[in-house]
């Protein structure tokens, strides 16, 4: 299905911030597929989604910004309005690989309250998507929005095809992906235009909507400069509540029982000066807020009104603590801080915690931790450690205002009002009904749930959708709850059918292009296979991935990288994998490049703040190189390498900081060879690529906004000239993540950039946009292969999965 956005939203959806579906990052080193023994695999955390979104931002962020420009990306929107498209006989027709399994992070959940088939999901890549068969079948809402931010929707409850959909992620400390606004769609997300009102920097970070039940033209929003109103649709908006937060506000609930709006916000996030507000008529020009919970360490609070009793609301807190090692609240950072409750409205005086982090029972205190990590280690390595601040979310029960969901890593439910939890997922099982992805963000309740014949609870999360038929199922207690899966009752089932939403760092296909093989962000290194179909896909290595290589004589010898070279080897097929880092040592980037010699596949590189090489199939690492003199200078490491195909000296390292280093002699250095290096510009380098048959002849690409994308050397690198092309063919400033040359016809070049593909059939003189097929997404990796009688180029995107196209003459 493709249809097409209308107005301002073609330019802005199609733009923003794909980004960083940040999350499951190298996570407690979870457990293989199908197995259930939490000891062995939760001994060690490593989730980073600051780190990831801080990768993100620093490949992109111009000197001295400390947010992505989204205005250069309009402007960039705008002059591919004016390029010429790509000639359609220089490609065939794309097809979409996957994964359409694996899911990515979904920030907002929206079911029809009258046809409860059809739901809405988005996330921070991707776009948004909608099933009209209960999540048998997914499909984007168009093709050219794939790039929209979108942290929360929010649904008109009289019209309920009319949907608001609020971009830009608030929470993380680095704010790396910045929104533009609200956007509106009056047709179940086929159309989508941006509130103009909301095209200003108070709406960078929109974390929550809510629609007024009482008079639908009432909206209200939560961003980071506070608590919006408007009361004409959106037309117009003014804002009720500065709450004096760093962060703004996170969190609204609106009670749906009483003509005018009682609303409350929950703001603050990574500080302790964190509050719940509420405002009991803030439908009123002069309405008040009132402070009504607050605490010293508080830190980011969802909310949770009970339906059947909305005098009934719950919050669920993180700890934000500032206090020395010793402090109670310490041991809990980022972990849970407390639950409360009030069952008068809300009032000020009237919330009590139900339970907080000093809780005698273990397991009440680790809603928003590991709870595995804690429970079902050794002494020595058992601790608390959680992410509030990122995965916080929570629900009533539709029919009985006692029982509450909770969701951090795991999902917890409570049948007491919130005194005491059972774990009610697993993360580390997968391949058991106890599974669910973990890192939860959206809990939604089924519109027709009544407790006995429906109870279908949906969880959003880093993994995509999934679902219970039985919410209400018994959940897992006591002594060892936390380590046998088998404990709990209850019983998912992963709703990711086409739901292609994978945000790739790096991929590769296999020599004979029977299969793919991709480093995520969230959800691990993954492995596709033609045969499988887009929904066959598994992951082989869990945690963040990142770079990737598989070994031409041999597909069952794979290369996986985690972030921060934790480079693994599988010599089975992906089944298993070991550690393929002796030796390596010093600083890497987030993302570290490593790659494989098709002449000698038992040789491989690996770059940080020097260059590192192996002649035994990475069993043991030699340094290669002198450390960079940016290294010393301004911290400048290795981001992206290339080897030439046919000649296994001959090099190239781009480094952060814009430095390309070369050698024709690779295979012979040492730790004391200095590699020489030239500066076409400042920037991250973000990828490289040789002609096939000239050795002197390469290409680099920048994606770092400002100055020069696209660079050409004929002299092996030491030299270096733009290729942004001019004219009616000229590149808009826009980052560019990857290059690959056309084996056959080396003067087409291909490159992957934040709104898609661009082709250049004149070496790099003119550009054209590529507009046969494929999505305007981050496109992070590109490699061209010879299979089959056809050139294949393959596309790895950053929220759309990976792609492949036949070239045609």
């Amino acid at each position: 299905m493709k249809q097409r956005c209308a107005g301002v939203a073609a330019i802005l959806i199609c733009i923003l911030l794909a980004a960083c579906r940040t999350g499951d990052g190298d996570r407690a080193d979870r457990l293989a597929r199908g197995s259930h023994d939490a000891r062995s695999r939760a001994a060690r955390p490593g989730d980073r989604p600051d780190e990831a979104q801080r990768y993100y931002l620093e490949k992109r962020l111009p000197p001295g910004d400390v947010d992505i420009p989204v205005e250069r990306y309009l402007a960039a929107r705008e002059r591919m309005r004016h390029m010429q498209l790509a000639e359609k006989r220089s490609f065939g027709a794309w097809s979409s690989l996957g994964p359409g399994n694996i899911g990515g992070r979904t920030r907002a959940l929206l079911i029809h309250p009258k046809n409860p088939r059809v739901l809405y999901a988005a996330g921070v890549a991707g776009g948004v998507w909608k099933t009209t068969d209960g999540g048998r079948r997914w499909f984007p809402l168009s093709d050219l929005m794939p790039n929209l931010a979108v942290n929360t929707l929010a649904m008109d409850p009289a019209s309920p095809d009319t949907l608001y959909a609020g971009t830009g992620e608030g929470t993380f400390p680095n704010r790396a992906v910045r929104g533009a606004g609200i956007f509106r769609t009056a047709d179940g997300g086929i159309t989508w235009q941006r509130l103009p009102a909301t095209a200003g920097e108070e709406f960078w970070y929109v974390n929550d909507v809510a629609v007024s039940k009482a008079d639908p033209r009432r909206i209200y929003a939560a961003t980071w400069k506070g608590v919006f109103r408007s009361l004409d649709r959106g037309a117009s908006w003014v804002r009720v509540l500065d709450p004096g937060t760093q962060y703004g506000c996170l969190d609204l609930a609106l009670r749906t029982d009483l003509s005018a709006d009682m609303l409350f916000a929950a703001c603050g996030t990574l500080e302790p000066s964190s509050a719940v507000w509420r405002n009991p008529r803030a439908n009123a020009p002069r309405s008040r807020w009132q402070k009504v919970l607050t605490e010293p360490q508080m830190g980011r609070t969802t909310l949770a009104l009970a339906p059947s009793n909305q005098n009934v609301i719950y919050a669920l807190a993180a700890s934000y603590s500032t206090r020395g090692d010793n402090g109670p609240d310490n041991l809990y950072f980022h972990s849970l801080h407390a639950v409360f409750r009030s069952t008068a409205g809300g009032a000020e005086g009237t919330w009590e915690a139900r339970v907080r982090n000093s809780d005698s029972e273990m397991l009440n205190t680790l809603l928003l931790s590991y709870p595995s990590l804690r429970l079902c280690t050794d002494a020595r390595h058992a601790k608390i450690e959680g992410q509030g601040w990122y995965d916080n979310t929570l629900a009533v029960d539709p029919v009985d205002p006692e029982r509450v969901w909770a969701g951090g890593i795991d999902l917890f439910r409570s049948d007491d009002g919130g005194r005491r939890w059972g774990l009610a997922s697993y993360w580390w099982a997968n391949g058991s009904s106890s599974y669910v992805h973990a890192d939860q963000h959206v809990l939604v309740f089924h519109p027709g749930y009544n407790g006995t014949t429906n109870r279908v609870l949906f969880a959003a999360n880093d993994g995509g959708i999934f679902r219970t038929m039985n919410a209400l199922a018994t959940t897992a207690r006591g002594q060892g709850a936390a380590c046998d899966a088998g404990r709990s009752q209850m019983a998912w089932q992963a709703l990711n059918n086409d739901y292609a939403v994978t945000q790739f760092y790096h991929g590769v296909p296999f020599p004979d292009g029977s299969a793919f093989l991709g480093g995520t962000q969230d959800n691990g290194t993954v492995l596709g296979r033609g045969a499988a179909g887009r929904n066959g896909w598994r992951v082989v290595l869990d945690g963040d991935g990142g770079y990737v290589a598989v070994d031409p004589r041999n597909p069952k010898v794979l290369y996986a990288e985690r972030p921060t070279r934790a480079l693994q080897k599988s010599v089975d097929g992906g089944v298993t994998f070991a550690p393929a880092q002796d030796g390596l040592g010093g600083f890497f980037s987030f993302v570290t490049p490593f790659l494989i010699d098709p002449q000698h596949p038992d040789r491989l590189w690996m770059a940080g703040y020097t260059v590192w090489r192996t002649e035994d199939s990475a069993a043991q690492w030699q340094q290669a190189s002198e450390v960079w003199a940016e290294w010393q200078t301004d911290r400048g490491v290795a981001s992206t390498m290339t080897i030439h195909p046919a000649d296994s000296d001959r090099l190239l390292v781009g480094t952060t900081k814009g430095t390309i280093h070369h050698t024709a002699a690779a295979t012979t250095s040492n730790e004391h060879t200095v590699w020489p290096g030239a500066k076409p510009r400042s920037g991250w380098v973000s990828g490289l690529a040789f002609d096939p048959q000239e050795p002197g002849v390469a290409y680099a690409v920048y994606s770092t906004f400002g100055g020069v994308h696209v660079w050409k050397t004929v002299d092996g690198g030491a030299t270096w000239t733009p290729l942004d092309g001019s004219g009616a063919g000229a590149l808009p400033d826009l980052p560019v993540h990857a290059i690959a040359v056309d084996p056959t016809r080396r003067r087409r070049l291909y490159i992957g950039t934040d709104l898609g593909i661009f082709v250049s059939v004149d070496g790099g003189k003119s550009w054209t946009v590529e507009n046969t097929g494929f999505a305007n997404v981050v496109t992070e990796a590109l490699q061209t292969l010879q299979a089959g009688g056809k050139t294949w180029l393959y596309a790895f995107t950053h929220g759309r999965g990976a792609w492949r196209v036949p070239l045609t003459e």
